[in-house]
């Protein structure tokens, strides 16, 4: 980080999402929402924006610095403090802490998932590759499903034993359909479920929806249905929201993308894994919750192929 004017220090932003300077734009005011140890959030008329490492991927709704200036900025940044976005000088201000991050010679970014034909061939193919990468590290979601067996029940026919996969079955039907008391039901089951800052539930629904962006799975009733939850009620967490926003859109992180670019066209086990890996590295459970989430897309797609075949 440098010394800019008035005594002010200026870290330089790396890269940011190319929309964001016009999102800042028309709400150029807000405040610190979160601290983390690999950035922060920042909400600016109502909606999040990171500012941090890439982590976790280049994020669409991301602010990149260097590592260094990462751990300095972090240090020196409050919950609860203003912002400001000067257009003119492309800087946001933190005005408690003396500092600014300045995106003036930072590169845009954008990350976008081309729509796709997926044949039934490829998508059987894919469900065996994926479950291969994730047998070979057996863990549970963060809803505590033990994957592999989930998908064998489903496969099967049975029924699972957990409430948990019941619903996780249910689901996988009621996106294709029409029937919106069924939907309401199954979204608000998932909507907010599990810890963290990204419930388990809602990767899973991105991860849903990173499928759907690729090859088209789910209704329309069942897009609709899911906006309004999402947009109109208080169902999960303030960043949960942010990244179902942003799904809903059909934008996602890079880490997403990539994964699902792969999974959605005819692969091998060699392009496929590095880039599953990547995403299972990321936080918590939200990794092998975002990926659980694109197997179920890939059931989806499955049940939908079987369906017009009929």
């Amino acid at each position: 980080m440098n010394s800019g004017a008035g005594n002010k220090t200026v870290a330089a932003a790396k890269e940011y999402e190319q929309r964001i300077p016009l999102l800042l734009s028309e709400h150029p005011e807000g405040s610190v929402h979160s601290v983390f140890q690999n950035g922060v959030n920042i909400r600016m008329g109502g909606r999040l924006f990171f500012i941090g490492t890439k982590k976790n991927g280049e994020l669409p709704f991301g602010i990149h610095l260097s590592g260094e200036d990462v751990h300095s900025f972090v240090k020196a940044i409050e919950q609860e403090s203003l912002v400001k976005w000067q257009a003119d000088s492309q800087e946001l201000v933190f005005e408690a802490a003396s500092l600014a991050v300045s995106l003036a010679e930072a590169d845009p970014f954008h990350w976008e998932l081309s729509c796709r034909e997926l044949e039934a061939e490829n998508v059987t193919n894919n469900l065996v590759m994926l479950l291969s990468i994730l047998v070979e590290k057996p863990m549970k979601t963060g809803l505590d499903i033990e994957i592999e067996e989930f998908v064998a029940d489903y496969l099967e026919g049975n029924r699972p034993a957990s409430e948990t996969g019941r619903q996780l079955k249910e689901l996988v039907a009621v996106l294709l359909s029409s029937d919106q008391k069924k939907l309401e039901q199954s979204l608000r089951f998932f909507l907010g479920r599990g810890q963290g800052l990204t419930p388990s539930g809602d990767d899973h629904l991105v991860g849903i929806l990173a499928i759907h962006t690729a090859v088209g799975l789910i209704s329309s009733e069942a897009l609709q249905t899911l906006r309004r939850l999402v947009a109109e009620e208080n169902l999960t967490t303030d960043v949960g929201l942010e990244y179902l926003l942003y799904a809903l859109d059909g934008r996602f992180s890079s880490t997403v993308v990539k994964a699902v670019s792969a999974l959605t066209e005819k692969t091998d086990i060699y392009t496929l894994e590095p880039v599953i890996e990547d995403l299972l590295d990321m936080g918590h459970s939200s990794g092998i919750d975002t990926v659980f989430g694109m197997l179920l897309g890939l059931l989806i797609k499955r049940r939908k192929l079987e369906w017009l075949k009929r």
